[in-house]
């Protein structure tokens, strides 16, 4: 149910935010979209691709069993991971964050309150880690981790594997041109697509979907915003 690259590049040739947003409505693309509108802040749409990339991974956690569940949710929190970030370090609370029903509750103006508030949430893992000076994202991996159920290392084998793959393409990534930037996502996905079907019927399985759907996602989102925040470069490039 993917799209495949003859869908987006149909999409991807409507020059304006209108048609585009049309054009993926008449393809595989409808669910992530059909919400949105082209006169939409830029804000509203961000906020709408996560709840739906939440609510999706929620709907996939109920088909797993129980005992992954809690696994596959977990992953909701990945793509939250820089907004974190930018509330744990005491930046100036966004308009949107206000908005968003992961967030709003970590956005009191005092940082005291702020942090409480994040102690006594799922996050408190993150606070230790930002505290330590630790890495977000490895203490996020290790939090993943914690929650498999299944100890078995014919189980484990094909998690660690994507969490190898995944780490050589963001440790390769920080060093790549702008303009060869896409070209390591479709690398990237090929190799999650090759696994997949490697590992079919195990758990990892399960969370190369969601990074696979999180690709798509990414891509829809980019087009979205250069038509959104950026119409007469759009008009130009034409």
């Amino acid at each position: 149910m993917r799209p495949d690259e003859r869908t987006w590049q149909l999409v991807e040739s409507q020059k304006d935010l209108a048609n585009f947003l049309q054009s993926a409505r008449q393809t595989n693309l409808k669910n992530w979209v059909m919400g949105l509108q082209a006169t939409d802040n830029h804000h509203l749409i961000e906020s709408s691709l996560l709840k739906l990339y939440r609510d999706y991974i929620e709907d996939i956690a109920a088909w797993v069993p129980r005992s992954w569940r809690k696994s596959v949710v977990w992953t909701a929190s990945l793509s939250y991971l820089p907004a974190l970030q930018h509330l744990l370090s005491g930046n100036t609370v966004q308009e949107w964050m206000l908005q968003d029903p992961v967030l709003k509750e970590f956005t009191a103006m005092h940082l005291e309150q702020r942090s409480n508030a994040f102690l006594q949430s799922e996050f408190a893992p993150l606070v230790h880690a930002w505290q330590a000076g630790d890495s977000l994202l490895a203490t996020w991996i290790q939090c993943w981790q914690a929650r498999w159920p299944d100890k078995q290392a014919k189980q484990q084998a094909g998690l660690h594997a994507m969490n190898t793959l995944l780490n050589q393409h963001l440790n390769t990534f920080l060093h790549v041109a702008p303009n060869a930037a896409w070209r390591h996502r479709q690398q990237l996905s090929a190799r999650l697509c090759m696994m997949f079907r490697k590992y079919s019927y195990q758990p990892v399985a399960v969370f190369i979907h969601l990074l696979l759907i999180g690709l798509d996602i990414e891509r829809l989102r980019g087009g979205i915003m250069q038509r959104c925040l950026f119409p007469r470069y759009r008009e130009e490039s034409a």
